[in-house]
């Protein structure tokens, strides 16, 4: 028995000083990640070093970009901290919030972390800094940005949420940054015509991508599949009418949301219209008209109709069709079901099956990591943008800007 218990006594001393023979030594397990604490400036790089250096870190980490990521406000943190995690945990980097606080005496005051992969085992990934914004000192931010990113590597920045009215902080940022990205579906109407203004300044020097467009990239596709058919494509020239119906945006004035007017500049330009100089009236069943040109100088509609379907985000699409004399094209999601989404048509001498597919959710995480893949020019868009601007300008210009009246 006595000898028995010292066999045991044994294996315990050797399991404290080391492994028993044939066995791997025990890691050490690794800290948990620190709550993020408020910080100044200065010290968030020593800060990450340290946090770095805990986790056996110091000099293994890549870094291959700075992604910034500006909330207006408050409202767009969460999503943009949804965004941000799954992200990292692909690409390594640097993520920079910004945060701003309207109202309150002017600071800025930093919070910093580390990106962790929680499919291994929680291993730090990249930095995480956060920057908390008070009142005036949004016209800091450019300068702290400036601190706290490394000249040699791209910068994105990540615009999230509304344009402020007669403010120069986004043309700020994006002179500094190597791609911007927006999501135009949370702007106003004649934040468009800013955008496009920004891009076409930007063009030579940076990339300008949309997550709105992005997301319509289904869209294009299920109404470019009509003109597969060469008899099809062949009655392009006698389109005289796009018809988009869209779900309610609680709130808004304008009388088509962002997303509508993107595809609706997108359609202009595939078919040769001209959308300077457009009109607006309304029509009897509530729909507001744009009356662009056709290349023959004949005009040809852009109708935006609110429609409420159950299902459908708020200035979501639900359906576009394209017509003309004995033409005419659907793309439009199911009733029972937003999700799917059924294209039919009728075309004079032409055969145009009905087909339908089902559709996931376009998440926001899973753009803004698409749009990051190969940021690159795409002159489409940017025709497609000017385009939405010039079509919308009379009824939604910018402030300062006089509208032409409608009709």
């Amino acid at each position: 028995m006595e000898g028995h218990r010292a066999l045991r006594a044994r294996r315990v001393r050797r399991r404290v000083v080391g492994p028993l023979r044939g066995r791997r030594a025990h890691r050490p397990r690794r800290p948990p990640l620190e709550v993020p604490v408020s910080i100044a400036l200065d010290q968030v790089e020593p800060e990450l070093a340290r946090l770095w250096a805990e986790h056996r870190a110091r000099d293994a980490h890549p870094r291959t970009l700075d992604l910034v990521a500006f909330c207006a406000t408050p409202d767009e943190l969460p999503r943009v901290r949804a965004a941000l995690a799954p992200l990292a945990s692909k690409r390594p980097c640097r993520t920079l919030t910004v945060v701003c606080y309207p109202a309150e005496a002017p600071s800025i005051t930093a919070r910093v972390a580390l990106h962790v992969d929680t499919a291994r085992r929680s291993e730090p990934v990249g930095d995480d800094v956060s920057l908390d914004v008070r009142g005036t000192a949004r016209s800091w931010v450019p300068s702290a940005v400036r601190q706290l990113r490394r000249g040699d590597l791209p910068m994105h920045l990540w615009w999230a949420g509304d344009l402020p009215d007669d403010d120069r902080l986004f043309d700020q940022l994006t002179e500094d940054a190597d791609v911007t990205i927006v999501h135009s579906a949370d702007m106003d109407l004649r934040d468009l015509e800013q955008l496009r203004r920004v891009q076409a300044w930007r063009s030579e020097a940076s990339v300008f991508l949309d997550l709105n467009w992005v997301r319509l990239a289904l869209w294009q596709e299920l109404v470019a599949r009509f003109f597969d058919d060469e008899a099809v494509a062949a009655v392009i020239p006698t389109l005289d009418t796009v018809s988009l119906g869209f779900a309610p945006r609680p709130g808004s004035s304008d009388p088509a949301p962002t997303q509508a007017a993107l595809l609706a500049g997108w359609i202009t330009v595939c078919t040769g219209w001209s959308a300077e100089d457009a009109t607006w009236s309304t029509e009897a069943d509530g729909a507001r008209v744009a009356t662009a040109r056709r290349a023959d100088g004949s005009p040809a509609r852009v109708r935006f109709l609110e429609d409420d379907r159950p299902g459908v985000y708020p200035g979501a699409l639900h359906t576009v069709a394209l017509s003309g004399v004995g033409v005419k094209l659907e793309v439009a999601r199911a009733i029972e079901d937003p999700r799917v989404l059924c294209w039919s048509g009728e075309v004079a001498g032409a055969c145009v099956p009905s087909q339908c597919i089902r559709v996931g959710a376009p998440e926001e995480p899973r753009m803004l990591a698409r749009a990051l893949d190969r940021p690159a020019r795409d002159p489409l868009f940017e025709r497609s943008l000017a385009a939405a601007a010039a079509l919308t300008r009379a009824v939604a210009p910018l402030r300062g800007e006089e509208a032409t009246a409608e009709k």
